[in-house]
């Protein structure tokens, strides 16, 4: 092997804080939520208090259609925060879309907010047949997302009815959906 071969061989691959951050954070995102469910504290944690008036959300959803949630006032809104690389987000995956055929029933919804673009695609083969749209890590931040899965219920008049952060069960939000539909 001649010295210039040697050399190119032993060279090491430089990257930027940038891209090691954003090559780390899925997983550091996961092993975070593992370590909360590990806890006992799945399901258990509001994301935001019950009251509390939610944050303004605009996006654009995967369809190209435009998503306000200010547009959404008058009715309640469940908004879950999550990722395909998710275990519990997957898991919860039925659930969400059993909440969003109840909510559509009287003409409100669910709308997925994927931490990340890979995760949108996915969101068919994991049965999710609502809307789907991308939020920024400012978004996260407004929301109180620190965990996936989070799942924040939106009444009428933009507040928070309830929030989850882990794995949500189908009759925890049945017990939250359940009065908000009975209030319209």
């Amino acid at each position: 092997m001649s010295d210039a071969t040697a050399n190119e061989t032993k060279a090491p691959r430089k990257a930027g804080l940038a891209t090691v951050v954003r090559a780390l954070a899925p997983w550091v995102l996961v092993v975070l939520g593992g370590l909360w469910m590990l806890a006992g504290r799945s399901g258990g944690r509001d994301a935001m208090p019950a009251g509390e008036p939610v944050p303004a959300l605009d996006l654009v959803l995967s369809d190209g259609s435009a998503f306000s949630l200010e547009e959404e006032r008058g009715k309640p809104v469940l908004l879950t925060f999550w990722a395909s690389w998710c275990p519990a987000c997957r898991a919860e995956a039925p659930a969400i879309q059993a909440a969003h055929e109840t909510l559509q029933r009287s003409g409100s919804r669910a709308v997925g907010l994927a931490v990340d673009a890979r995760s949108i695609p996915a969101a068919r083969g994991l049965g999710m047949e609502f809307a789907q749209g991308l939020v920024s890590q400012d978004d996260l931040a407004r929301f109180g997302v620190e965990l996936l899965p989070t799942t924040i219920l939106v009444d009428a008049e933009g507040r928070v009815a309830a929030s989850f952060v882990g794995e949500v069960r189908p009759e925890q939000l049945d017990e939250v959906i359940a009065p908000l539909l009975a209030a319209r």
